[in-house]
């Protein structure tokens, strides 16, 4: 061991890492550990019975390795998961433009790797990075950031997955579940970018009648809420969601409301969050008394139905669009935690209502008895309409089920359930988030949710049926205070100030509209002068000049960037995290040509922006000022 690598290695690692490594109590304490000379006369380990690196030449038996990996000279990641005492480490390094990400889930094995090998250089310089302790998935998405072009090979280290297969095979799973839900945002910030920005300028007039549902915070203080999703399984908990009625609040996702109705169940509040139109018809027929809790990003059209809750509360939004909503309150709005769909608002925003118990139905997280979501969920009554020779019901639902890759999961009884990789994502929320949630799983049937407990109606409700009716009582004293909340005086929103806020964003728009196109004009004379290798050093100069000057206004311009950086996230993606489906193969090996491409999209999708923004805010003026 070398005690000055390991302090020069340590000196080099993020200090929350280093401080992890540093810590005594990390040993190998449980294992049967020795570290012996091989036959070459190089260090090898062996944990209880398990040879972690070759008995004879580890190092012979790392340079075979490490020439089976791909290498084309092209940029590219190694994930390794585990990596012994780090034999292999430095023959990697050895290659040009790779980054290697070091996963290991156990301290002594890296102390014995970095007393093995002085990495500081690299641990500085960012080619080599140790993942190592909590948050892992974190840790493994702050690395591959900005790099997302860059393939990925997977290296799992034979020797210590030999000793310790299940938690190697953790990690490899850990990295598969990042890797997919990364994929899985961006295609949802590229798919809904516009969408969200239309739903936020367009939902502007009605939103600012809402109260906020920082309103909701504390509420329910003791009470239990139920939370009804929309899986394939709700309408079998319909029975006990009757019984039970008058003992709880009812929040239900808005997917979940026809069901609900059809069976004379009326929720006391309602969760809306998703952007598309079709969503909007889930509440066009409601009449009852739930309360609309909604997400600025969600579809505009359910603001302006005939029929429909109209009233509610407004959550908070990350998108800076919604800055124009929050100056003219007098108040925080509230912010809810987001998993990627509305359950997880909704059971978020139970917790913050003070709820003493939150239960889970209709969470099913799989495709429970063959179906997708819970009968009356898909709009039968528009499926009617649709429904031909070509076309039934059950071909609907059969697409929805095999439009992404099926996987397996596990139900609370040990039965099998088919599910998907989306689902998935929100599974792992769940249960990410379960410890310090008092959530419970009431769900008949579908995917068991790791850490939560499961339980059932009568042995949740029945002693508060028998018992007293203070629960009763609590439950009817906060639906009132929650309508209460709703007509109370002044409104949170300033409706002079918000139509003078838009006037004004209008009108800097226009300018900022000149400017821009002027980046446009000169980024692409750039980008044409090097395309043709037809650079004249006097006008190239000039442009240069005359770009950078146009760039430094444009940065200062902050507050409007922010505004207008919702529609063009793919042009941004491009940008700063090496998504460039925009470039063609000549700007992707012409380096000078990338950069002016980039400089130009980004140009290009700002003036779009500007325009879009300028005539959707001007179409919400307008209806602001003919509501009453």
């Amino acid at each position: 061991m070398n005690d000055s690598f390991l302090a020069k290695n340590l000196a080099s690692l993020p200090s929350h890492l280093s401080l992890f490594l540093q810590n005594e109590s990390l040993s190998a304490v449980g294992y049967k550990y020795n570290r012996v000379l091989s036959k070459s006369g190089d260090d090898t380990l062996e944990i209880d019975g398990v040879w972690i690196h070759s008995q004879f030449d580890p190092k012979k038996e790392a340079i075979r390795f490490v020439a089976e990996l791909p290498h084309d000279g092209t940029e590219r990641i190694y994930l390794l998961f585990g990596a012994g005492i780090g034999y292999i480490i430095p023959y990697l390094l050895e290659r040009n433009k790779v980054t290697i990400l070091w996963m290991e889930p156990f301290p002594f094995l890296i102390r014995e790797a970095l007393s093995k090998f002085d990495f500081s250089e690299f641990f500085l310089s960012g080619k080599l990075v140790l993942i190592t302790g909590e948050n892992l998935e974190d840790q493994l998405s702050d690395a591959v950031k900005g790099k997302g072009t860059h393939p990925i090979s997977f290296v799992p280290h034979r020797g210590s997955w030999q000793w310790k297969e299940s938690e190697y095979v953790r990690l490899k799973h850990i990295a598969e579940q990042m890797f997919h839900k990364k994929d899985v945002n961006l295609a949802t910030l590229t798919r809904f970018e516009k969408i969200w920005a239309k739903n936020i300028c367009y939902n502007l007039p009605e939103l600012s009648q809402f109260r906020p549902v920082s309103d909701l915070f504390g509420i329910a203080n003791g009470m239990k809420i139920v939370i009804a999703c929309a899986g394939p399984s709700l309408s079998e908990s319909i029975p006990e969601l009757i019984e039970y009625r008058n003992q709880y609040l009812l929040l239900a996702v808005d997917t979940a409301v026809p069901i609900l109705t059809s069976f004379g169940v009326d929720p006391d509040l309602i969760y809306s969050v998703d952007p598309q139109a079709l969503n909007s018809q889930y509440l066009e027929d409601y009449n009852g008394e739930g309360i609309l809790i909604f997400d600025p990003t969600s579809t505009y059209i359910s603001l302006r139905l005939e029929k429909g809750p109209n009233k509610g509360f407004v959550t908070s939004s990350p998108f800076p669009l919604i800055q124009l909503l929050e100056k003219t309150s007098s108040g925080e709005i509230g912010s809810v935690p987001f998993g990627g769909s509305v359950s997880t608002n909704a059971a978020s925003l139970a917790t913050l209502m003070g709820a003493k118990k939150v239960y889970l139905v209709g969470q099913d997280l799989s495709f429970t008895k063959g179906l997708a979501h819970s009968k009356g969920a898909v709009l039968e009554e528009r499926l009617n309409y649709l429904e031909s020779r070509k076309f039934r019901r059950e071909k609907h639902n059969y697409k929805q089920l095999f439009a992404l890759p099926q996987k397996q999961v596990l139900g609370n009884q040990n039965e099998t359930y088919i599910t998907n990789e989306k689902m998935l994502i929100f599974k792992k929320w769940f249960e990410d988030h379960t410890k310090e949630n008092p959530w419970v799983n009431l769900t008949k049937f579908g995917a068991k949710l790791e850490g939560m407990e499961y339980s059932n109606f009568e042995k949740e409700f029945s002693s508060d049926q028998n018992g007293s009716h203070n629960q009763n009582e609590l439950v009817n004293t906060t639906k009132r205070l929650i309508h209460s909340k709703l007509k109370e005086k002044p409104n949170f929103f300033d409706k002079t100030l918000l139509t003078k806020d838009i006037q004004n964003t209008i009108s800097s728009l226009k300018d900022f509209a000149i400017l821009v196109k002027q980046g446009s004009t000169v980024s692409k004379r750039i980008y044409q002068q090097i395309q043709k290798n037809q650079i004249n050093p006097k006008t190239f100069s000039e442009d240069i000049k005359q770009m950078d000057g146009i760039d430094e206004q444009v940065s200062q311009k902050k507050g409007l960037n922010e505004i207008l950086s919702l529609g063009i996230q793919r042009v941004i993606l491009t940008i700063t995290e090496g998504y460039d489906d925009h470039l063609s193969l000549e700007e992707k090996e012409n380096v000078q040509l990338g950069v002016a491409k980039k400089s130009l999209l980004l140009y290009e999708g700002l003036y779009e922006s500007v325009q879009s923004t300028k005539r959707m805010l001007t179409k919400s003026l307008y209806r602001l000022q003919s509501i009453n």
